[in-house]
């Protein structure tokens, strides 16, 4: 008997996640328009410096969750980053949860879950074409043939899920919120107490020193500095060098650390970084043959996400 055909867009958590669950009585193959894995957990990596320019770290509530992480846990795939959280231009020391990192960046985990699956990277899928008696007919952007699918998952940010799927979709699903992650990278050891430092009406929303997390390069020093919401809402199709000169001025007023003195700067942008608001629910129509879920129908926690993708998984595993 043929197996069911299902084709998962993005490589992010979500997509390794759907994947390494319905591959066990399913033909799955995952396309990913980027050239790796991992999506907002993505790892940029310059000369002695890695950054986790997307996700920063990720807390436990539940238990389903944890028993998920506990095989990681043990490998040291997945580690605690200790160190202070401070609020700043106060610079009060601030209470946390335990936080969690993927070792040895970010990024490791979903290639972790990846090991064994059917990934094709960059390929960037075109939006559905009518779906013929055999199923979907998936394309790429330059029209070339990827092989047709019982059911098509998109994990895909809900704008481009929208351009995908077309009229299928609900409009509407959800509105994202966008962010800048400037990248510094300092020749010197960090030597400050702080780790994590959350900011207070400013451009700059978070200061995390990645250099510090467990398994990293922490003879340099590698910051990853976030913009706050309503200024990057404002600044979002500004110049990206005006961008970096705003955040790298706010930077060292708040630090008093000289911006001028690091050895690698760079800008990157999220057009879709967290969920602002959304109807909180997945996107699955099995008679059709589509279905979708990533971050923008939960809060963008990884435990949220997580739940979400077993929650789909499970979903399609009884009607199918």
């Amino acid at each position: 008997m043929k197996k069911f055909r299902i084709a998962i867009i993005g490589a992010g958590f979500s997509g390794v996640i759907l994947a390494e669950e319905l591959q066990k009585f399913a033909d799955v193959k995952i396309f990913e328009k980027s050239r790796g894995t991992g999506g907002r957990m993505s790892t940029r990596y310059a000369e002695d410096f890695s950054f986790d320019h997307g996700l920063q770290y990720f807390t436990v509530s539940g238990a389903k969750f944890q028993q998920f992480l506990n095989p990681f846990i043990l490998a040291q795939d997945v580690v605690t980053w200790d160190g202070d959280t401070i609020e700043l231009p106060s610079n009060t020391k601030k209470p946390s949860k335990p936080r969690f990192v993927a070792a040895p960046n970010m990024n490791s985990l979903c290639k972790k879950i990846a090991k064994n699956l059917d990934i094709n990277l960059g390929i960037e899928i075109a939006p559905l074409q009518p779906k013929a008696n055999d199923g979907w007919h998936l394309q790429d952007k330059a029209g070339n043939e990827l092989g047709i699918f019982d059911l098509v998952i998109s994990t895909a940010p809900v704008a481009q899920t929208e351009n995908l799927f077309g009229n299928h979709f609900p409009a509407n699903q959800a509105v994202m919120k966008p962010c800048f992650a400037l990248m510094l990278g300092f020749a010197q050891k960090w030597s400050q107490d702080w780790v994590l430092a959350k900011v207070k009406q400013n451009p700059i929303k978070l200061i995390a020193v990645n250099s510090s997390k467990p398994k990293r390069n922490d003879k340099v020093t590698s910051l990853v500095i976030q913009s706050s919401d309503t200024w990057t809402k404002d600044h979002l199709e500004d110049e990206p060098e005006k961008v970096q000169e705003i955040l790298l001025q706010n930077f060292s007023q708040l630090t008093e650390i000289d911006h001028k003195q690091a050895q690698y700067i760079s800008l990157h942008r999220w057009r879709y970084a967290l969920v602002e608001s959304s109807k909180k629910q997945k996107f699955c129509d099995l008679n059709l043959g589509l279905a979708a879920t990533s971050d923008w129908i939960c809060d963008s926690k990884l435990e949220d996400i997580w739940l979400a993708a077993m929650d789909l998984c499970e979903e399609i595993k009884r009607k199918i």
